[in-house]
């Protein structure tokens, strides 16, 4: 068992050197088709984290009318706070809001000459209002907007957030769509260009295959070194991939986000993506990408082998 294993394994070491530049061809088109499907994968998973960020920085602002007392901005508070939806509530005095305005706009003489005419604050008292989950941020619009608040509430700016992030999410899952076809797109000519590779080989070993069967070599046999030509091309493929992509991804995340594959990602995504979500997950990153590369290698060589080898 080990030495036909032994042996097997040899020949289909001895079949990729004596196809050098088709295995060249074949490793490439693999290693092309896995680097491509880990850009989007680092893709789609920085943009997630980009939503998630920029979901965890979106809330409700809503502004308390001019004659509300700080005893019942108390209240509606606590009111608000004992909604399920919402994570936390946090009171914006109007003292503050004029402050920032006024540190923001400190070289605007156009803005400090407006607001030196006005008498009075003209800034609103605001709370901002955290959901546990941004779908919820509509239901808690609505809350807001009933009649036990109206009096009290002036606007709440739910609308200006919900369709930022509806619109980021729309091209987030539209990235993912396509990153789905290109892998599965590109999986299919790796599959193709290595089917032809292994039928190549197998017609050039055609006179060596009918002696073996001749002097009664098993099908395991005579197969075997074909699967494993198919599984050497996907590991070599799966470990070029594998280091390009690395090196791609990390030098791409020490500049800024301008002409990458990663369209729609910010540098500080991919860093938290290679430096977390990659760094822990590293084992099944790596493992998925050789019984990918593998998977591509050795079914290709199944259907040459079923094609065209008579066994």
């Amino acid at each position: 068992m080990w030495l036909q294993f032994k042996r097997t394994f040899l020949s289909g070491i001895s079949n990729v050197m004596h196809n050098f530049w088709l295995a060249l061809s074949v490793i490439s088109v693999i290693a092309v088709a896995l680097f491509i499907i880990n850009i989007q994968i680092a893709n789609i998973v920085a943009n997630d984290l980009l939503l998630k960020d920029l979901q965890d920085r979106v809330n409700i602002s809503v502004y308390l009318k001019e004659d509300v007392k700080a005893e019942d901005i108390r209240k509606i508070k606590e009111e608000i706070e004992k909604f399920p939806e919402v994570e936390r509530v946090v009171h914006i005095p109007k003292e503050e809001t004029l402050e920032r305005f006024n540190r923001d706009s400190e070289e605007n003489q156009t803005m400090k000459e407006v607001l030196g005419i006005l008498e009075e604050n003209p800034f609103e008292d605001i709370l901002s209002v955290k959901a546990h989950n941004p779908d919820d941020y509509a239901q808690i619009s609505q809350k807001l907007q009933g009649e036990e608040f109206k009096s009290q509430i002036d606007s709440v700016n739910y609308e200006e957030h919900k369709d930022v992030i509806n619109g980021l999410n729309k091209e987030i899952k539209s990235s993912q769509k396509m990153a789905i076809i290109l892998g599965v797109i590109l999986s299919a000519i790796a599959i193709l260009v290595t089917f032809n590779t292994i039928t190549i080989t197998i017609y050039t070993h055609r006179k060596e295959i009918e002696i073996m069967k001749l002097v009664g070599a098993s099908n395991t046999y005579v197969t075997m070194p074909f699967v494993w030509e198919g599984f050497l091309y996907g590991v070599v493929g799966a470990i070029i991939a594998i280091v390009v992509s690395y090196l791609y991804l990390h030098s791409i995340s020490g500049g800024d986000n301008g002409d990458t594959l990663l369209f729609l990602s910010n540098t500080k995504f991919i860093k938290q993506f290679l430096g977390d979500y990659f760094v822990k997950n590293i084992l099944i990153a790596v493992g998925l990408q050789f019984v990918l590369g593998i998977l591509l290698g050795v079914v290709s060589s199944f259907i040459a082998i079923r094609r065209y080898l008579k066994v």
